[in-house]
């Protein structure tokens, strides 16, 4: 479902968002290239060993959410591509979960 007055906010794209992205105000593709950036610069942190902003890995976790539930409606029109987009960000965004979860545990002293 979209609603008609609604179009992305991204530069020069007159896509209409769609209710689920309604609060992102983004389409679909420009959704997950956001997505995207954000996981890639939170998985660059953690390759460095630094740790990854608490907003940006909350914000990240709270996408599993929106992926999973986007998947399971049956009233969206997203393409095969697009839903391969979004299972690639679950597997991501979990990757990214237990490299921190993992980080984690071996910072933890040994007593």
């Amino acid at each position: 479902m979209t609603n008609p007055s609604r179009t992305c906010h991204a530069e020069c794209c007159t896509v209409e968002v769609s209710e689920a992205l309604e609060k992102e105000g983004l389409c679909l593709d420009h959704y997950l290239e956001e997505a995207f950036h954000k996981l890639a610069v939170a998985t660059d942190d953690i390759q460095r060993g630094e740790s990854v902003e608490g907003r940006a890995m909350d914000w990240l976790l709270a996408q599993v959410d929106f992926a999973v539930d986007g998947l399971a409606r049956e009233d969206t029109n997203w393409d095969s591509n697009q839903r391969s987009k979004l299972l690639e960000l679950l597997l991501g965004v979990a990757n990214l979960n237990e490299h921190v979860r993992h980080s984690a545990v071996l910072a933890r002293p040994l007593h």
